[in-house]
């Protein structure tokens, strides 16, 4: 069997290289899947990078997020098949051919959701489900921004956006990603390179300020947002596509506003199953009638991950690039 592994930290078509492995034995509690399909995503690429270095042991095998099929299961497992199609989360080991992992942390997919569908419903549906629905849900007619907009995820907090009645403020980097909105209920879309960004968003919100600001940028983009929000307003920062993280005096400078940092793994290692199950359901229904789902622009298969890693990084991509096993 191969699998796709790191041993040093650094760029990703670099740094990661496909290797033989043979799976671990089975212990009490545990599962193998035969992995169908993974997505690359930008929660991989930082790790890959070395920005979680601390909590990030070596060798690594990437791939928070793919779908797959039970193989084999432990004496004393229950509740799980061979046969059934699931989704392993809790830890990364997504891109190899088979997964051996905790069987507590699968979660079976309905019929109705695709493999590629399935392969993409976890990490971004499931972190704007979670943002909107528990941590700051809006009314009809919010003032709300999204930066990141032409993203995955940009599009899907969108869509669930719509769906309560509201139209963000979308912001976006370039005029490709203004063309992926079209279609989409926004108030506004601005460019987040403009220079006078700040009395942009101003004027957007009317100058009432928004209610709430999602950030998947971090830096100095991020502090503009905290900065448009209103009194008593909220951002969550829930993402670093910048790597440079908020400014340390930021809080200082908004006492007046609510800031929430989100980190979906913390969220799911603090969460029960049963509130897990809830989450993935709510945002399976999503992804199969397409508010959660999100766009494949190309599939490699395992053995030429590099080439799908240097298709990830380019320049004006407009859709997940999965791994296919």
């Amino acid at each position: 069997m191969i699998r796709a592994v790191i041993r040093a930290f650094g760029p990703a078509p670099e740094t990661v290289r496909i290797e033989p492995y043979e799976p671990p034995p089975l212990d009490g509690g545990m599962v193998r899947v035969r992995m169908i399909a993974s997505a690359i995503n930008p929660s991989d690429i930082v790790t890959i990078s070395g920005a979680y270095a601390t909590r990030t042991p070596l060798p690594f095998v990437p791939g928070f997020e793919g779908v797959g099929v039970v193989e084999a299961v432990a004496a004393d497992v229950t509740g799980l098949a061979v046969g059934d199609r699931v989704l392993p989360v809790g830890s990364a080991g997504a891109w190899q051919e088979v997964k051996t992992t905790e069987a507590r942390w699968c979660f079976r997919v309905p019929d109705a959701l695709s493999d590629e569908r399935a392969a993409t419903g976890y990490i971004n549906p499931l972190t704007a489900w979670v943002m909107l629905n528990e941590r700051a849900g809006q009314a009809p007619g919010a003032r709300v921004v999204v930066n990141a907009a032409g993203s995955a995820i940009g599009r899907i907090l969108i869509r669930m956006a719509n769906r309560r009645g509201v139209e963000p403020v979308a912001l976006v980097r370039s005029s490709a990603a203004h063309a992926l909105l079209e279609g989409l209920g926004v108030a506004a879309v601005l460019n987040s390179s403009c220079p006078d960004l700040g009395a942009r968003l101003a004027e957007a919100s009317g100058g009432r300020g928004y209610d709430l600001a999602l950030d998947a940028v971090g830096g100095g983009e991020g502090a503009i947002l905290a900065l448009a929000l209103r009194p008593g307003g909220r951002m969550i920062h829930y993402g670093l596509l910048s790597g440079q993280p908020l400014p340390p005096g930021l809080p200082a400078r908004r006492q007046d506003v609510v800031l929430e940092y989100f980190w979906l793994r913390n969220w799911v290692h603090a969460a029960g199953r049963e509130t897990m199950e809830r989450g993935l359901a709510a945002v399976w229904d999503l992804a199969i009638d397409g508010v959660a789902a999100s766009a494949i622009e190309a599939r490699y298969s395992l053995p030429a991950v590099t080439d799908a890693l240097v298709h990830d990084g380019r320049p004006g991509r407009n859709g997940k690039v999965l791994i296919t096993l």
